[in-house]
């Protein structure tokens, strides 16, 4: 029972946080926007005050969070702090992100990011933007959520309730 509660509420909650990218998979792209890009929200200063560190592609603020959480508590985590679980856009962030892991998280094996899996295997970043890089060393086929393995920076399906550390942008 208490299982059933959590997956009705982590529904409930991914929903909710991806309401606008569950839109973008609509069948008619005539009422479908240009694709959201990360933008910068903060300058490089406040990222640094927040200990995150910058992408110079994209001037996203990575920031680690060292503490476990489910996917969904660890996105409205990242809510609380104005961004989402991060979305990586390229082989240079994804390795920036996971050297910087290293650092901050040395003795675990994954953390989570922002992508999830949908309904007809389609895949969104929890900040809306396009999925245009992915780093799948295995898939675990049947999990929707995303963890990077620390010992290569390759990608993982995981199941959502695991608690991971996590990596917001801001």
């Amino acid at each position: 029972m208490a299982k059933l509660f959590f997956a009705l509420i982590f529904t409930v909650g991914i929903i909710a946080s991806t309401n606008a990218v569950a839109i973008r998979f609509s069948n008619d792209v005539s009422t479908i926007g240009p694709e959201p890009t990360p933008s910068p929200t903060i300058s490089s200063a406040a990222c640094a005050d927040l200990n995150g560190v910058k992408s110079h592609s994209t001037g996203q603020c990575f920031i680690h969070v060292n503490e476990t959480k489910t996917f969904i508590q660890a996105e409205l985590h990242c809510e609380s702090l104005n961004g989402h679980l991060t979305s990586i856009h390229s082989g240079f962030d994804n390795l920036l992100v996971a050297d910087f892991a290293r650092e901050i998280f040395p003795s675990i094996d994954q953390y989570y990011v922002g992508l999830t899996r949908f309904e007809g295997n389609n895949d969104a970043w929890q900040d809306g933007t396009r999925v245009d890089y992915t780093d799948y060393g295995y898939q675990n086929y049947g999990q929707l959520c995303t963890t990077v393995i620390m010992n290569d920076a390759t990608w993982t399906r995981t199941d959502c309730f695991t608690q991971a550390y996590f990596v917001c942008s801001v």
